[in-house]
């Protein structure tokens, strides 16, 4: 017993030991970015209440801020690591590049005002973002990135009739319902506490559809190509149709499990 106290205490002061480490590593501005990176308030600076009110999410909710392709983390994020962010040049799928790429913090200025604060998106302004906040993300991102140039992908921005499409192709595929419930609780949970409980996202599994069909390819057309409000999409290459499809067999278990 006095063995394994030991040891779990040299665990934690190695654990202590290395966090200090990579703090001190950081000069303050790129420590500035990390703790706005993982703080849902920016530092105190994003409203509670009002038009632009907090909602809850924080840049690592939908980012990691690791290689996730060689130290994941069993989560699924509907966004790619942001190791490799300065080496992009432009973010969502082009709209943002040249000087406004850095201002817009790598494209992190969209998600401050769309993810953090629920402005519409034809409305968000990604250069709105504070420019101290820009710089301090930037600086972060450069620190953990160096050399890397982080995960290789194309952003898959659907038109609506696309978005359609893919939700029927995938809503007429089979799913295994025990793996969809460990996909949920991979990549849904953050917003979706449980599928019968809202919290960022609201409440799914609450009655039975009349038509638990439509249902499912409405949901897997918000899945892969985005909400209205907050929901997020997930592009093939973090969430395949087999993953969606999986998802959604098991949200059709809980659904099918109702009385009307």
């Amino acid at each position: 017993m006095r063995k394994f106290a030991s040891l779990s205490i040299c665990v934690l002061l190695i654990a202590a030991l290395v966090y200090f480490t990579q703090a001190q590593q950081l000069g303050d501005k790129a420590q500035l970015g990390r703790e706005l990176f993982h703080d849902p308030t920016f530092k105190g600076t994003l409203s509670p209440t009002g038009k632009k009110a907090a909602t809850g999410l924080a840049c690592a909710d939908c980012h990691a801020d690791f290689d996730e392709a060689t130290k994941p983390d069993g989560r699924i994020r509907a966004g790619h690591s942001v190791i490799g962010v300065p080496h992009r040049g432009t973010a969502k799928g082009g709209m943002i590049s040249g000087a406004d790429f850095a201002r817009a913090a790598g494209g992190g200025g969209f998600c401050y005002e769309h993810f953090l604060q629920r402005v519409r998106p034809d409305q968000v302004n990604p250069t709105a973002i504070p420019a101290e906040h820009a710089e301090a993300l930037m600086a972060y991102f450069e620190a953990i990135s160096g050399d890397n140039k982080g995960p290789q992908f194309e952003i898959e921005m659907l038109d609506d009739d696309a978005k359609i499409a893919a939700g029927e192709k995938i809503a007429a595929m089979p799913g295994d319902a025990k793996k969809g419930w460990q996909l949920f609780g991979r990549a849904c949970i953050v917003c979706h506490t449980t599928p019968s409980k809202a919290g960022i996202g609201p409440r799914l599994i609450y009655r039975k559809p009349r038509d638990i069909d439509k249902q499912m390819a409405r949901w897997a057309k918000t899945i892969r190509g985005g909400g209205s409000s907050l929901m997020p999409f997930y592009a093939s290459d973090i969430l395949s149709d087999q993953d969606i499809a999986d998802i959604l067999a098991f949200l059709r278990e809980q659904l099918e499990s109702l009385a009307r």
